[in-house]
């Protein structure tokens, strides 16, 4: 089921993705996994695994791209037009599929992120981990919500 999903993922992101923008969807399976083993342990829908599977690449990957802007770098402007592309289809995409919650909560850290690999921070990401505390959160919710009915 896990490769089902990362082949519906990738050829969903490619249909939303401007064609314009020339970018290649290439996840390793390690960056994949970190994010699979989070959605097993829930209880969800299919079509929701695809979306968050999918913000979770775009994610990865625009902060791949922003991470190879290093001065003198043959590719320096792509690499940032890329990573900034990904940002905004990032929202463009949590919109249209209803995330929005998870864009309020994951935000905080990626701008604080950001701001550290701005100033030369490339320490290791791991953007599966927010996204699991925030299905962990939202469970929780949903738990009270259903206790009070």
């Amino acid at each position: 089921m896990n490769r089902q999903l990362i082949e519906d993922t990738f050829r969903l992101l490619q249909a939303e993705m401007s064609p314009i923008a020339g970018i290649q969807l290439q996840l390793s399976p390690a960056e994949c996994e970190q994010l699979l083993s989070v959605l097993e342990r829930h209880d969800l829908e299919y079509n929701r695994k695809v979306h968050l599977l999918g913000i979770h690449t775009i994610l990865t990957l625009a902060a791949e791209r922003h991470m190879e802007c290093t001065p003198h770098h043959p590719d320096l402007t792509r690499n940032i037009l890329d990573g900034d592309y990904l940002y905004s289809f990032y929202l463009q995409f949590a919109v249209k599929y209803r995330e929005l919650d998870l864009v309020a909560y994951l935000a905080p850290s990626i701008k604080k992120m950001q701001i550290r690999r701005s100033n030369g921070d490339f320490a290791e990401e791991n953007p599966a981990a927010g996204m699991e505390q925030f299905l962990n959160q939202e469970r929780r919710q949903q738990n009270r919500t259903s206790k009070a009915i």
